[in-house]
């Protein structure tokens, strides 16, 4: 008698905590944020001597030739692995910095933006992320991206042409 209530007791416990688990994981999953053009992030990088920056983010189009590649063959890069070279508009010259993968992670965080366009994994080009973050700072040093700077309309209008013009390609 005294082994079956036993039983049960431990059959009920066993039990609370399966369902209390079940509801746990159901209830820690969070959507993240869907991108719809672009998406202007805090707390980038830091460069000697500022805060840190802002980024450009944008959903990146798997099915395109890498990021970095377009990047190359755009303005001429001396190999796909460059993530910071300078560029000019309008007679000015601009850093561009483009995060990788595992920066873009430690910085803003993956499981923070959700894909809107899902690909089935024999359609991504190479191990491309899902996400691109570019930060872009002037040759003062100043973050062209920056709520405060006079240089966020002249940057977030050529990051978004930039960013348009890659997806554009097929």
């Amino acid at each position: 008698m005294e082994r079956i209530t036993q039983n049960r007791i431990i059959k009920g416990i066993t039990s609370i905590l399966l369902i209390i688990f079940i509801l746990q994981s159901c209830i820690g999953a969070k959507a993240g944020y869907q991108i719809d053009d672009y998406y202007i992030a805090e707390n980038g990088k830091e460069i000697l001597g500022t805060k840190p920056l802002n980024a450009f983010i944008f959903e990146n189009n798997v099915t395109n030739l890498p990021f970095e590649q377009f990047l190359a063959i755009k303005y001429k890069l001396d190999n796909y692995l460059t993530r910071e070279f300078w560029i000019s508009i309008d007679g000015a010259r601009y850093k561009m910095i483009v995060y990788e993968n595992s920066e873009f992670d430690k910085y803003f965080g993956i499981s923070n933006f959700a894909a809107k366009n899902q690909e089935n994994i024999a359609n991504i080009v190479g191990g491309q992320p899902k996400f691109i973050a570019i930060s872009m700072i002037s040759e003062f040093n100043e973050d062209c991206l920056s709520n405060k700077s006079i240089l966020q309309n002249m940057a977030t209008t050529y990051l978004k042409n930039l960013k348009d013009e890659y997806i554009q390609i097929k």
